[in-house]
């Protein structure tokens, strides 16, 4: 697909795309809606920008139907019907008596809110299915316990961050393994558990750093008791529902498709909220003054502005990588650099930053898109496939997750507002507090820049 004057004319849509989102999310005024009507003015504006105009409207509307986007699209709707159906059978009640009972503070549940979104990541795979659920049940439960929306948020960001970097079942995991060849071809790729073992010593540090640094935030952070549209009532049945969860995750440890497991969690979320008077039928579906309505549709619903937007942006990503312009980004970057392997890790470095930052709206397409070129670089320098699926895999889930237009952050806003909570959470708000993404950054910069734990071919 060619662009008047240069492949680079091609970001113009998304640089307008960007500089809009930001400068929204800094007035505090952002909105899913508006950012999608903004990603699709870009998309508009960009057509007069190309040659071939038909050839630009095939390109939008095959990437407006990506099989990854769509996939996102599938789990976030299904999982917006899951945490509907949890709120609907009062699970933040339950989380609140429980906390109450074990005389778990603010403190306290603002690091839980770290371990268990990030034991579910793990366990699930899916950084999405991870802050669509939490966000749901976690958040409004650290709200009613007076902790801070702005680190819970950052909170639930970094667990999901954290699982998408290092569980065997991660679309991260397998593309930064499955991507990375031997230069021996008999060898094959590099294999998904060799490659979470040569990352395991970053990811632990990172996370370890990260819950000193929550504590610490959260005991210097005040906030103001917020409200919650359901009423906190002394009552445990609420815990019933966490049995659907722990399904979930066995499920998905043992290897179980993610929308198989989440629709038993469903099905069994219904059937203990039925047997325990937790709702009504009704309550999830109910035909009325000719309109359908309850915690099903509400679920559903919940969730269509956010996939909408998913998909406009992942189109203006898809006109970046279909005219060339990432492709010749990589090549111009990769002939500036010497035969040294510190400089080689440091582009391999940039490179996946770069591609997060500009395909934020689903980390796994940047993955997709930057590992071919991070495989002919490593090669070419003779680095190891284990270490370059570990820079890949690490840094591909920094920016993703806490850039305002990032699907994630966006994904926690939407789930936020659906879980009741009567608060304006703002996509700039987690921005500094995702700590264990930030860490992680910051280490992999180190590791790269030193040459620490490098590994040759």
């Amino acid at each position: 697909m060619k662009f008047r004057i240069s492949p680079y004319t091609s970001s113009i849509p998304f640089i307008i795309f960007l500089l809009m989102t930001i400068t929204i999310s800094f007035l505090g005024n952002i909105n899913v809606n508006a950012l999608a009507a903004i990603g699709i003015a870009s998309i508009l504006a960009g057509s007069f920008l190309t040659r071939d105009k038909n050839e630009y409207w095939d390109t939008i509307f095959g990437y407006l139907g990506n099989k990854t986007a769509m996939t996102a699209t599938m789990l976030w709707l299904l999982v917006g019907v899951y945490g509907s159906i949890l709120k609907e059978g009062h699970i933040v009640d339950g989380l609140v008596w429980a906390s109450q009972q074990f005389n778990i503070g603010n403190v306290g549940f603002t690091l839980i809110a770290f371990l268990f979104s990030a034991l579910f990541a793990i366990s699930t795979g899916s950084g999405f299915g991870t802050i669509s659920a939490m966000s749901m049940t976690l958040f409004p439960t650290g709200v009613a316990l007076n902790a801070s929306p702005i680190l819970l948020g950052g909170a639930i960001l970094s667990g999901a961050s954290l699982g998408d970097s290092i569980a065997p079942v991660s679309d991260t995991a397998v593309i930064a393994a499955t991507t990375q060849e031997y230069k021996d071809a008999q060898k094959g790729t590099a294999d998904i558990g060799g490659t979470i073992k040569s990352r395991l010593f970053f990811v632990v540090t990172a996370f370890l750093l990260a819950c000193v640094a929550l504590v610490i935030a959260a005991l210097f952070q005040s906030s103001e008791s917020l409200e919650i549209s359901s009423d906190i009532t002394d009552s445990p049945y609420g815990l019933l529902l966490l049995i659907p969860t722990f399904v979930v995750i066995i499920l998905s440890l043992r290897k179980c498709n993610i929308f198989i497991s989440l629709f038993v969690g469903i099905l069994l979320a219904i059937a203990i909220g039925l047997s325990f008077d937790l709702f009504k039928i009704d309550n999830l579906i109910s035909f009325q003054n000719n309109s359908v309505d309850g915690a099903i549709i509400n679920g559903i619903a919940g969730m269509t502005s956010i996939c909408i937007l998913l998909m406009v942006v992942v189109a203006l990503s898809g006109i970046i990588i279909k005219s060339g312009c990432m492709k010749l980004l990589i090549s111009r970057l990769n002939e500036s650099m010497d035969d040294n392997r510190r400089t080689s890790e440091l582009t391999i470095f940039f490179l996946t930053l770069i591609a997060g930052i500009l395909i934020a709206a689903v980390n796994t397409i940047a993955n997709i898109c930057i590992a071919p070129f991070i495989n002919i670089i490593g090669k070419q320098r003779n680095i190891h496939p284990y270490r370059r699926s570990t820079i890949l895999a690490t840094v591909i889930c920094t920016f993703p997750f806490f850039v305002p237009y990032g699907g994630c952050v966006l994904l926690l806003i939407q789930g936020v507002k659906a879980s009741g909570c009567d608060i304006n959470l703002q996509a700039t708000d987690v921005f500094f507090t995702t700590f264990y993404s930030w860490i992680l950054l910051f280490i992999m910069f180190v590791a790269c820049l030193t040459g620490y734990k490098s590994k040759s071919e």
